[in-house]
């Protein structure tokens, strides 16, 4: 097998007990978290990659459908313009093969079950994590059972609005 020529990059966020959403796929408390009651001194924001930075890196979009119809039912489409993908759970194989085949460099892998079958497969290059300020107790985590341990180098770590840590991490391969 010929090396794969397109990168993938995670950009997704969690609670801090590492879920993604709550056991019935709700993700209010990322996309609407509650007014801070205590009233702290607002954190400090720095220059991160956010959203639109990592969206200008990658080439196209690919997603579960879980997270596809999680995404439809937002108030306003995310991702611009962007080619997207949808992987049912058959079709993993065929969408690194169509990646090569169209000559994509950098696909932006999102949804816990894909993130989990890519790093399975190594085809995860860095991942960028968010944690929001909040414990869930209970949900859909985004790091699910691994045949291997997959070492990280982190290469940078920001605080960004609302109190969340976004830390970026190469794959070591």
């Amino acid at each position: 097998m010929s090396p794969r020529t397109w990168t993938g990059r995670v950009f997704i966020a969690t609670s801090l007990d590492g879920f993604i959403a709550r056991p019935d796929g709700d993700i209010s408390w990322l996309t609407n978290p509650p007014a801070d009651p205590v009233h702290l001194p607002p954190t400090l924001p720095r220059t991160v990659k956010v959203f639109d930075q990592h969206m200008a890196r990658v080439d196209c979009i690919l997603m579960g459908r879980k997270t596809y119809e999680k995404v439809l039912s937002l108030p306003q489409w995310p991702y611009g313009t962007k080619p997207i993908f949808v992987l049912s759970s058959t079709s993993l194989e065929e969408a690194g093969e169509v990646f090569e085949r169209d000559r994509i460099g950098s696909v932006y892998v999102d949804g816990g079950e894909v993130v989990q079958a890519f790093l399975r497969k190594s085809w995860v290059d860095e991942i960028i994590l968010t944690h929001a300020p909040m414990l869930l107790g209970q949900g859909i985590p985004l790091f699910g059972f691994l045949e291997k341990d997959i070492r990280m180098s982190l290469r940078a770590v920001d605080v960004i609005e609302d109190g969340m840590v976004s830390a970026e991490y190469q794959v070591i391969k």
